[in-house]
């Protein structure tokens, strides 16, 4: 009898490990596609970095502060637009095919009321930099950077929502063609614009913004395609019709935390990018380089994130709390695999890493790499943390909420990660570097904090 109770026990745990390995499996497929569009949108930005930066670090300058700053905005926008997502999948479980097209239709109009809003936003924050005393010459090119570059925010933001409904259908794999064409894309035109080869004008940090426009509305114009002749969805302005208020008004309820939990996330950055000025040209280059270093790694999280929100909606769909709870630990699990090379990378190779935004023959590139090497070395520290609370509030928000992790992330975030960084940073006569042990420690707080609503929301009945 004990030999047969051991072999049963045996069994079952090797179908619960079979069930887990199963869950991985799917993930990892679904989230590829999209962590190779956020890496597509990192990737543009440090292309822009790149090749601005070997013009001279105050162009990399001015593109980090424009993009540090336009970012928190960007990516709250599209916690709110893919928010449509949740909606998708839920619809895909319960096999209601005119409510999966009526939800697209709710989130793509939702990206052109927005829109505008987040552009005039993009246009005034060259004002907000002079305000925070940055160099005159990074305030001024900062305004010829954002001039041109808000206008790849509704492209972007459309791109989002075709992205976040071929993820709930799982027929993601065309994001990681188009998010490939919009790289290379982007390169291309960066050498050609900036440089002015092949007869184009140089045209310096403008013709990188123009790169970056250019390449997003072309990724929206593949991915629409795609949908219409593959999908057989087409968006036109009619169909404000077959979009319910009710579905909007829950869209609001759960998109506005969620916009809200994007902002006050990378918003942080954006923050210690404009108190990074205050220490200095050099540092502020050094402070940019990192932070796009740690974006190399936080669009993995994000693509977990992204996937987890209408796994975890479709399985909450149907009532299966054990499955929430086993998809959220395994986007745990591989976000903790990619962080430990990105931390050591940080640690053993920082030159590496550095070289790819500086030209060694510049006149400040040693103060920068010193730096950036001190800098690199902090982020190695709470990269864990800031991975960890990306998949735990995207896995929060497939159960519908978001309310509680938005006043978690502005308590991690803004008091304790900007305000005690500022603190550490002018009080304690730390320096820039303050600033940098202000964000692990709010980073930590929060993904804590994060871990313990997820634990008790999968184990409430209010799923």
């Amino acid at each position: 009898m004990t030999f047969r109770k051991r072999s049963i026990s045996a069994a079952s745990h090797a179908r619960h490990w079979e069930a887990i390995a199963d869950l991985v499996r799917t993930l990892v497929i679904g989230a590829f596609p999209i962590i190779s569009f956020y890496l597509a949108e990192v990737a543009m930005s440090l292309t822009d970095a790149a090749f601005v930066g070997h013009i001279s670090s105050k162009e990399l300058a001015a593109v980090g502060l424009s993009m540090g700053s336009l970012f928190p905005l960007l990516f709250g926008a599209i916690a709110l637009v893919s928010t449509g997502g949740i909606f998708v999948a839920e619809a895909q479980v319960n096999k209601n095919h005119l409510e999966v097209k009526s939800s697209l239709d709710l989130s793509l109009w939702t990206c052109i009321l927005f829109s505008p809003l987040l552009m005039f936003g993009g246009a005034m924050l060259p004002a907000l930099f002079e305000i925070t005393g940055q160099d005159s010459s990074i305030v001024n090119l900062s305004s010829q950077y954002l001039n041109v570059v808000i206008w790849s925010i509704p492209p972007i933001l459309g791109f989002s929502v075709f992205r976040t409904f071929v993820a709930a259908l799982n027929k993601n794999s065309i994001v990681f063609s188009v998010s490939l064409v919009g790289v290379v894309l982007n390169a291309v035109l960066n050498y050609i614009l900036v440089f002015g080869k092949f007869g184009a004008p140089a045209l310096g940090i403008v013709g990188s913004a123009i790169s970056t426009t250019v390449s997003s509305a072309i990724m929206l114009a593949l991915m629409a395609l795609y949908c219409a002749r593959r999908l057989d969805y087409r968006f036109s302005l009619s169909t404000y019709s077959v979009v319910k208020s009710f579905a909007a008004l829950e869209l609001l309820r759960l998109g506005g935390p969620a916009f809200g939990i994007g902002l006050i996330e990378s918003s942080q950055f954006g923050i210690v990018t404009i108190l990074a000025g205050q220490y200095g040209v050099n540092f502020l280059a050094a402070t940019t380089i990192a932070i796009f270093v740690s974006d190399l790694f936080i669009v993995i999280a994000l693509g977990l994130g992204d996937q987890l929100t209408v796994d975890i909606a479709a399985f909450a769909a149907s009532g299966d709390r054990v499955s929430c709870r086993k998809l959220a630990i395994a986007g745990i699990g591989l976000m903790t695999l990619t962080c430990v090379p990105m931390a050591a990378a940080c640690i053993f190779y920082p030159n590496v890493l550095v070289s790819m935004f500086l030209d060694s023959s510049n006149v400040d590139a040693a103060s920068v790499l010193n730096i950036s090497q001190e800098l690199l070395a902090v982020l190695a520290v709470f990269l864990f943390a800031d991975g960890a609370q990306v998949v735990l509030s995207r896995s929060l928000k497939g159960l519908r909420d978001t309310l509680v992790p938005m006043w978690i992330a502005a308590t991690g975030y803004w008091i304790v990660g900007i305000g005690g960084g500022w603190w550490l940073a002018n009080r304690a006569e730390w320096g820039g570097i303050g600033l940098w042990y202000g964000l692990a420690a709010g980073l930590t707080l929060s993904s804590v904090a994060m871990g313990f609503r997820m634990h008790f929301k999968v184990k409430s009945t209010e799923i």
